[in-house]
Formats: C-alpha cells, sequence, structure tokens
C-alpha cells in the first residue's frame, strides 16, 4: 500500500531534509505532501531540534515569481526571508526514493483577506468574512491560477495536491480567540458563510436567479437561528427546499467553481491533481464527504478534472475511517486516498493506528497519508512504520 505524509517547511529545514528523506523511506513512506501555501498556523514540533513550536501567518515558503501575478501576490514566509525552503528541500529530495507533493492551500488566508477585503467572502449581511477569498472573484481566480502554475512548473514536485481552493464554510476554520455564543447549527454555519459579494450575485443573476429573494431568505434564516427560532439540527436539504431562490443561489457556485478547477487542471498538467475532502474539523463528521456541496464542489464533475481525492478521515473510530473511503469512491470516480491524524487527539495507540491503516486498506484506499511529520513524537513515527508493515 502506497504510503505519504504531511510535512511544514521548517521541520525538514531544521532536521535536514536528506536525512528525513531517508527516514521516511525506512517507514515505508513513499511520498511527501510539503505545504508550500500554508493557512496562519501555531505547531507543536516535538522532535524539532532547533524550536518546539513555530508561529506563521499566512503565507507561502517558496520565492515566487513576481512576473507570474498581478492584483493579489504571495506573502513570502517572514521567519524563511530571503532563503526558499521549498527549493532546499526539492533539491535534497531529487536522488531519493522519496516523491514530493506541493501541499497548497490558496484562499484560507485572513492575511490576504485583510490586505484584499473586497475580494474576500462576504455574508448575507454584507461583513468581509477575512478568512477566506472568494472564488467567484476574478482577482482571486487569477491568483490561484497563478499559483498553482507556480508550484507545478519547475519547482522539483511531481503532484500538486491542494486544499480550501473552494468557498469554504460558514464560520471558516478559526480565527484569533473566536467568541462565538450563539450556537448557529448546520444551517446557520451554512448560510453564514453563502457568499453574497458583488461577483457571486453577478453570477447568480446572469443565471437567472433572484438574487434579492435569495439574499433575504438567507438573512432571515440566519437571523431566526439567532434567535433560536429554528432548530439547531434544521435539515439544511429540507430548509432549501423549502427556500428554492437560495437553493439556485448555491447552485451557481458549483458551476463557478467546476470551471476554476478545470483552469486549475490544465495549469497542474501533466502532473498528478489532488483535492481534499472532508473539511470539518477534528472529529467533526458535520462536513462529510456528502456535504461537500456546501463547500460548492460538484463531485460528479470532479470525477473527470481530478487524478485524486485525499478524504481527511481524522477520527479515533476505525469504522469512520472505513465509512469515509467508502464514501468518497461512492461519490467520485478517482483513486481515493485516505488521510489518518496520526497524533492527539485521534491515535493515543499503536494498536489504534494499525485498526484504521488496515480499515483504510480493506475499504480500498489506494494510499493512506499521514498528519503530519513534523507534529508527532518520535514513538508515532515509529507507529506509522509497524502499521504500514501490516498491509504490505
Amino acid at each position: 500500500m502506497k504510503a505519504s505524509i504531511w510535512a511544514h517547511p521548517w521541520d525538514l529545514i531544521d532536521e535536514g531534509p536528506a536525512a528525513v528523506a531517508d527516514r521516511l523511506a525506512d517507514l515505508g513512506i513513499t511520498t511527501v505532501n510539503l505545504a508550500t501555501a500554508m493557512h496562519s498556523v501555531q505547531t507543536l514540533n516535538p522532535h524539532n531540534p532547533e524550536r518546539k513550536t513555530f508561529f506563521a501567518d499566512a503565507s507561502v515558503y517558496f520565492q515566487p515569481e513576481g512576473g507570474r501575478y498581478d492584483a493579489i501576490t504571495p506573502d513570502v514566509n517572514e521567519t524563511m526571508g530571503e532563503a526558499d525552503w521549498c527549493r532546499e528541500i526539492a533539491d535534497a529530495f531529487a536522488d531519493t526514493p522519496i516523491s514530493l507533493h506541493s501541499w497548497t492551500v490558496p484562499f484560507h488566508s485572513s492575511r490576504q483577506g485583510q490586505r484584499h477585503p473586497d475580494a474576500t467572502i462576504r455574508s448575507p449581511f454584507g461583513d468581509s468574512l477575512v478568512w477566506g477569498l472568494c472564488p467567484s472573484n476574478p482577482n482571486v481566480q487569477e491568483y490561484g491560477r497563478a499559483l498553482v502554475d507556480d508550484v507545478a512548473n519547475g519547482r522539483g514536485f511531481d503532484g500538486v495536491e491542494m486544499e480550501l481552493a473552494d468557498y469554504q464554510y460558514g464560520t471558516g476554520y478559526g480565527w484569533h480567540h473566536q467568541e462565538f455564543f450563539t450556537e448557529l447549527g448546520r444551517l446557520g454555519e451554512f448560510l453564514f458563510g453563502l457568499c453574497f459579494c458583488e461577483h457571486c450575485r453577478a453570477n447568480a443573476a446572469d443565471a437567472g436567479v433572484d438574487v434579492e429573494r435569495a439574499r433575504a431568505a438567507a438573512k432571515a434564516g440566519l437571523e431566526a437561528c439567532f434567535e433560536g427560532d429554528l432548530a439547531t439540527d434544521t435539515d439544511v436539504g429540507g430548509w432549501l427546499v423549502e427556500h428554492p431562490a437560495v437553493a439556485a443561489y448555491a447552485e451557481v457556485r458549483r458551476e463557478t467553481l467546476t470551471a476554476l478547477f478545470e483552469e486549475f487542471a490544465d495549469e497542474i498538467a501533466p502532473h498528478p491533481f489532488t483535492y481534499y475532502l472532508k473539511m470539518g474539523g477534528l472529529g467533526d463528521d458535520r462536513m462529510g464527504v456528502e456535504h461537500s456541496w456546501k463547500h460548492g464542489l460538484d463531485l460528479d464533475a470532479l470525477s473527470g478534472i481530478l487524478d485524486d481525492a485525499t478524504v481527511l478521515a481524522y477520527h479515533e473510530d476505525p469504522t469512520v475511517v472505513r465509512d469515509d473511503v467508502r464514501t468518497t469512491q461512492t461519490l467520485l470516480d478517482v483513486p481515493v486516498t485516505a488521510g489518518i491524524l496520526a497524533g492527539h487527539p485521534m491515535i493515543h495507540s499503536k494498536a489504534r493506528l494499525v485498526s484504521q491503516v488496515e480499515a483504510a486498506a480493506d475499504a480500498g484506499a489506494e494510499e493512506v497519508s499521514f498528519y503530519a511529520y513534523g507534529h508527532l513524537p518520535e514513538r508515532n513515527l515509529e507507529w506509522i512504520g509497524e502499521a504500514l508493515a501490516t498491509v504490505e
């Protein structure tokens, strides 16, 4: 069974890229998914010899080719400075058996959102959701195309894996000291992140959608959630049946995103294009693969665009890992990788990790990918090698 692992550049740089490649090969890892463009993060790095934690604003870990970009340009990581960590790692991996993929998060950037509020997702009330750039915005589309073209060509990567290149979801994926003391529920989450920027509105109007009716219904739905007049477990699909203007408005996003993904695939070719699904958070099943439409994803269409899909099966229960793989296989006609969080809070024993890897293999996953190299204690890395040995 093929196996990969996610990694952040600072851990490989601090430990020595060639030494890390040798170590991973000994564990049975065949591919490293290297963060090239990432959201803001603080990591705990148990076995990093230079630093046990790392803070970063949303940034890239390579030196971008400036001529590729226009209105929106990448932010180079300040700690990296004038170095090019991705280039150093790619050069060191060139003579090793480990393949290198670019792990690229283009649109989840509070830094870009604060700099370009006109390019962000807008709530039905008009609020700028600074954590997310809107894929309907032409400047955002141009930035996404330029970014994937930059990482896919001439940087030593054998594939490009993308995350959150869509409309994201609801209240986003974290902000500094969020204070949300009103329970929105699934419907409120969906409506809060339904973008009503000028470009989303124009696309919907061009498709014949009554945009103002859709917006008024979305606002009314949210206000009902705020006041507790709608149950927190209200079914989103059922609510949309009763509000067809909102359903039609959301449907247009899938057409926009499909066209953009086709362009991404063209930029990435001939390398394989992988996309990540089930972006619900650690152990959160509210956003299973079957709910991908809430992100604006059309899985039927993506079957003809993607080369692979990775389902982030981050759960302590091996049966959930199995079911995530099978659901993804049912909904997409592409090879499926099972993403497994190989540390806290999901994995606290070798036996549990072995059971998750075996569940993924039994379900027919083509590959397992472990999160994440620098985050895991030494013992967990050893568990990965032992787990892979059980499914050879």
